[in-house]
């Protein structure tokens, strides 16, 4: 066969499109021009062929990452299992290389798949990611001078391509050919004196050297290499930036949920959706979407629109606690040309399908995993709340079909229109999710009459995991009691279970004796519930709110009777510290709102401080802008709704102990709040409300204030507790009747 050594892409291209390719690669010198003179006579549109090469070059990529993500998807497709892929540069960043220790490519793989756009040898691999063929020309925008070293058990080659004309856009690109021996075949790339000499290469692969228009740093190159394929499983390949390892964020994940896909419009199988989750060096807190772990897309606000909402919240708390979510697509799943999304023909069922596996998440797995919950805890138990709120004013979240929560057959789903089903689904599936720990300790039956304590031997105690429905129905017959301990592994064990600390609430062994005696109880039944977990505590202080249970908390919250839920607002003005004990001085508890905002101001002082933001001056209020539990006034300040039954638990909890949970959910709510505070300084009020650089700003001031606090930058606000209960007789706040009435009488005398 004729050995070519020169041509331009736009020839290839144009003879391919003619049907005469084969006859181009094996014709001498003056017959392919004579070839390729005849192609363009044919042709109706002269210069087609340099149209859809610009078009393919310049119309992929929007940043460098794509084209870096392009290369190392090649070297991968071409790499066996765990092969070692090297991307190393100069120290000046005008060149950069990528090098395999694949299969190589042939003289007739680099002319008529590699340099030909729309051709792709991976036609019928079943591991491989390319398809399209045209991944190589992305990187002719980022590098216009490219050369190609390549070996494979017979022999070897080099390619250089170089750009044509005044640039860039470049009219045309030439191509030359040279053949190697083989002793010198797929040698390191040449031209990288400043870069560490590569490892020794196997005796086949393919190195290719970018020479870039514009320079790169070399941390930019490393960043953006694991932005592309820092999720890769180190398994598939590893991947070196100058000597570092940059894939090791695998191993910081765990199959966190699985869903079979079926695309459109045949509905065959075509795999499983894997979502993962983890957090730490190399994992983002957002949703991000691969395909053999090479990033295709990444979300910050992962579930769009008002029919998500629960499942957006859940989302936004994982992710603002610092845990990033990983969806890794099935290779038959199409992508765009520039694979930065999935292909519109399979958008739709991917969506379905990411909602579903993040459902199962939910409920099999992130409410049982005690790293993740404590870390998102006060909001996942701020979403169960108004799910209990709800259930405990006997509003029915159920659905009439009683489908698992991962359904997807819409001919299933029963309409409703107090929120939109797949919310009220979802909520249903929380309601009924086993979450609780406990322990249910029966008797057994006995006479009437008849002497408890030859009793007391016959207890018998279960563990189980009980749903949210089953503990309301629990609390509402009379039998819920808190337990300190975990539940135990055996019934033997319930003898030992510690008392609670919430109440005092008695030992299994009385629990025959207590059944008996408590209003509305079923004979010889009492359940248990292990209030050691974030969520069951958040569950005990929403009883404790509504007067449904005997803690401590309920005790200090007995003292100021709280508000039924169905009452009218209570009113009060916006107010400072000073007004208020002026004004309302002799309402009992209101010291407690005093000290209250001084915790409250030591919070929002520590996170100003680590955001480098002026501090906001802390006011108190009664139900002036709706429901919510704190409001940012004017962009200005910050404001308490001392009518929110959510904040008068927070802030009775903190005020009768270090509670960490309560700390932290009071934390969140201010970061919330100074968020909104700082934006509103500098960008329209439309614009400020929450959107996805709303929440990207709360997670960056959430992030300034953790690592201002473990380096000793600001001071824990925690330690402030102790000085703000000093001299504090009681822990409860004032009725928000009692507040608003002397308001009224101050406005009327005044």
């Amino acid at each position: 066969m004729t050995q070519i050594s020169y041509g331009l892409f736009s020839e290839l291209l144009l003879v391919r499109i003619h049907g005469r390719a084969e006859a181009y690669l094996q014709a001498t010198s003056a017959e392919r021009l004579a070839i390729v003179a005849a192609c363009r006579g044919e042709a109706t549109v002269p210069d087609l062929a340099q149209r859809i090469l610009s078009r393919t070059i310049y119309a992929q990529a929007s940043s460098r990452i794509g084209p870096l993500r392009e290369l190392l998807q090649n070297a991968l497709d071409a790499s066996p299992p765990g092969a070692r892929i090297d991307v190393r540069s100069t120290e000046d960043g005008r060149e950069i290389s990528v090098a395999d220790q694949g299969r190589g490519m042939s003289r007739t793989e680099l002319l008529a798949d590699l340099l030909v756009p729309f051709r792709s040898g991976k036609a019928g691999e079943p591991d491989a990611i390319g398809e399209h063929g045209i991944g190589f020309f992305s990187a002719l925008e980022l590098a216009p001078w490219i050369e190609v070293v390549t070996a494979t058990p017979s022999g070897g080659h080099r390619l250089l391509v170089a750009p044509l004309g005044a640039g860039p856009p470049y009219d045309d690109f030439s191509w030359t050919l040279l053949s190697l021996p083989r002793s010198s075949a797929a040698p390191p790339p040449p031209g990288l004196a400043g870069a560490a000499a590569p490892p020794r290469r196997s005796t086949t692969g393919t190195s290719v050297r970018l020479s870039l228009a514009q320079p790169i740093s070399r941390p930019a190159l490393a960043a953006e290499v694991a932005a592309a394929v820092g999720l890769v499983d180190p398994a598939v390949a590893r991947i070196y930036v100058d000597g570092a390892l940059v894939n090791t964020a695998r191993a910081r994940l765990r199959r966190a949920a699985e869903v079979p896909l079926r695309l459109p419009p045949s509905g065959e199988l075509c795999g499983a959706i894997e979502l993962l989750v983890g957090r730490g060096d190399g994992v983002e807190p957002q949703l991000t979407i691969t395909q053999k772990g090479l990033t295709v897309a990444t979300r910050i606000d992962p579930f769009p629109g008002p029919e998500l909402g629960l499942h957006r919240e859940l989302a936004r708390a994982i992710t603002a606690a610092g845990f990033g979510l990983v969806a890794e697509l099935p290779l038959a799943v199409p992508l765009n040309k520039g694979r930065s999304a999935v292909a519109a023909s399979a958008s739709t069922a991917v969506e379905a399908a990411l909602v579903a596996a993040f459902e199962r998440f939910i409920l099999r797995d992130a409410l049982y995993d005690r790293e993740l919950l404590r870390a998102v805890d006060h909001r996942l138990s701020s979403v169960l709340d108004r799910l209990v709120q709800a259930a405990l004013l006997g509003e029915s979240v159920t659905i009439a079909s009683a489908q698992v929560v991962d359904e997807l057959d819409p001919a299933a789903r029963t309409p409703t229109v107090a929120a939109p089903e797949q919310v009220i689904r979802f909520a249903s599936g929380l309601l009924d999710a086993p979450l609780f720990r406990s322990i249910v300790v029966d008797a057994g039956p006995r006479a009437p009459g008849a002497a408890l304590s030859p009793l007391l031997g016959q207890l018998h105690a279960r563990s189980a995991p009980l749903t949210l429905r089953e503990l309301l129905k629990a609390h509402r017959d009379g039998v819920l009691r808190p337990l300190e301990a975990s539940p135990p592994s055996s019934p033997g064990h319930a003898r030992s279970a510690a008392r609670a600390p919430l109440g005092g609430a008695a030992a299994p062994e009385a629990a025959g004796r207590e059944a008996r005696e408590a209003p509305g109880a079923r004979p010889g039944e009492l359940v248990y519930l292990a209030i050691d977990e974030p969520l069951a505590q958040a569950f005990w202080r929403r009883l404790a709110t509504e007067g449904a249970a005997s803690p401590p908390v309920a005790e200090a919250a007995a003292a100021a009777p709280q508000r039924p839920a169905s009452a009218a607002p209570c009113p009060m003005p916006r107010t400072s510290r000073d007004a208020l004990l002026s004004i309302a001085a002799e309402v009992p508890g209101v010291r407690a709102v005093a000290a209250a905002m001084t915790v409250i101001e030591r919070i929002e002082a520590a996170i100003s401080e680590a955001a480098d933001l002026p501090t906001s001056p802390v006011w108190v209020h009664q139900d002036l802008y709706g429901p919510d539990e704190m409001a940012h006034t004017d962009g200005s300040g910050i404001s308490v709704n001392l009518a929110s039954s959510r904040v008068r638990t927070l802030l009775t909890a903190v005020l009768l102990r270090d509670d960490a949970v309560a700390f932290t959910a009071l934390a969140d709510l201010l970061l919330h709040e100074k968020t909104h505070v700082s934006l509103a300084s500098y960008v329209p009020r439309p614009t400020a409300e929450h959107g996805t650089s709303f929440y990207r700003r709360k997670d960056w001031m959430r992030r300034r204030l953790l690592a201002a606090i473990a380096s000793g930058a600001v001071a824990d606000p925690m330690r402030w507790l102790a000085v703000a209960r000093r001299g504090l007789a009681s822990a409860a706040l004032p009725a928000p009747a009692e507040l608003s009435r002397a308001f009224q009488l101050a406005a009327a005398a005044a």
